[in-house]
């Protein structure tokens, strides 16, 4: 959310008498155009000490767009990485003519192809993106935000707006390379009393083990006129055709609440999701809230509570099961208060604690997501800049033991 947008928020808060505070901003290098080889690479060399490696994928300016933000990025089951984001007509705002936007690559990365456009609906907002790859069909499914072009968050929140914001699906069978007319799935997806609604940002995850292996898990979050923030997961049983709501967590409200915003997920390997959210409380000490799932992400075993000792902004975060490692790793900016130095943090008791972490991007940095690369490494996508954040979203490459 836009500055102006959030500093409108915190004021509506407090008249509730909520601690409200807003967050930053924040919510260059020539892109790389190259098209990618052909065919994807298949080597399983073990990279895993591999040096970190970065290109820039979107940059400022590029296409028309003012400018990029909100990536995500999964690999298709052929091994093509998509990234995605949102392509911001006029300006950097959270609000306004905003795309729905796709580069592919063939080679782990190296090089991207030119952007495509997924959907545009006008001066209208797609975007958030949200993707889970079914691994038993290859079935690529994208969940995003929609909203009418002149609506902020802050007025969809307090019900002031044209609309309400919709989820919509869009999927390929074909690796990404083509794909389905956007639909609104909102009446599976939404309460009716839900206001704001939508879904990661970042990528959705699989399950792989337990009772639920093959159902797909998206993160997602609400409000409604009497709670403000609140977080809830998207499930669906027939990869990705159709989507229900499973688990559903409210903030009560009042001082000291906790506010479950943005949010993330991964499968752990006895089975559990665990769940990291933003909180949207920057007067509290730490930023990052958890929780976790035993049944499939159909109900959590316990309110968020704080994620203690995780320095992290007011900001969205990334979750990954690190296979080669056997590790959680976890992406975000490495500051209390300020988005910067953008790293990753490993956690190998489940979530429990989590290290210091490895510096991936110094300096401006904002949201960002993991994904496994071939060779035991870890791909992130994320936004930088000499700046501000929203310069570019470069994709760095590193090897996972080099994760700290």
């Amino acid at each position: 959310m836009s500055r102006p947008a959030r500093a409108a928020l915190a004021v509506f808060v407090a008249t509730l008498g909520i601690a409200a505070a807003a967050c930053s901003s924040g919510d260059g290098a020539a892109p790389s155009t190259t098209a990618a080889p052909a065919n994807v690479t298949t080597t399983a060399v073990d990279r895993s000490s591999a040096p970190a490696t970065s290109v820039s994928v979107f940059a400022q300016g590029e296409s028309g767009y003012d400018t990029f933000r909100i990536p995500a990025v999964v690999a298709a089951a052929n091994g093509t990485l998509l990234a995605f984001a949102e392509g911001r007509r006029g300006s950097a705002n959270d609000a306004g003519d905003v795309d729905l936007v796709l580069k592919r690559s063939s080679d782990d990365g190296a090089t991207w192809s030119p952007l495509q456009v997924l959907a545009d609906d006008g001066a209208n907002f797609v975007g958030n993106p949200s993707p889970v790859v079914d691994a038993s069909t290859g079935r690529i499914s994208v969940l995003a935000t929609h909203k009418h072009g002149g609506d902020d968050e802050i007025e969809i929140v307090t019900g002031t707006s044209v609309e309400t914001n919709k989820v919509w699906l869009i999927a390929s069978t074909d690796d990404g390379t083509t794909w389905s007319t956007p639909a609104d799935i909102s009446a599976t997806t939404m309460r009716p009393d839900w206001r704001w609604n939508t879904v990661g940002p970042g990528h959705a995850t699989q399950l792989t083990t337990g009772p639920h292996a093959g159902r797909l898990v998206a993160a997602a979050n609400h409000s409604t006129a009497g709670v403000m923030f609140g977080d809830h997961v998207l499930l669906s049983d027939d990869g990705g055709a159709t989507w229900r709501i499973g688990a559903v967590d409210d903030s009560p409200g009042g001082p000291g609440a906790i506010w479950p915003d943005e949010s993330t997920a991964t499968q752990l390997p006895d089975g559990t999701v665990l769940f990291s959210s933003r909180d949207q409380d920057a007067a509290k000490q730490w930023h990052r809230l958890q929780t976790a799932s035993t049944d499939g992400g159909q109900t959590f075993t316990a309110p968020y509570r704080e994620q203690v000792g995780l320095v992290v902004p007011v900001v969205q975060g990334s979750l990954l099961w690190d296979a080669t490692t056997e590790r959680a790793l976890f992406s975000a900016p490495m500051n209390q208060s300020d988005r910067v130095d953008l790293g990753v943090r490993a956690s190998g008791d489940s979530g429990a604690t989590w290290s210091d972490g490895t510096l991936i991007s110094p300096g401006p940095s904002g949201y960002s997501d993991l994904v496994a690369v071939p060779g035991g490494r870890v791909g992130i996508l994320h936004e930088t800049g000499a700046t501000l954040p929203w310069e570019r979203i470069d994709f760095t490459v590193i090897g996972a033991s080099l994760i700290r």
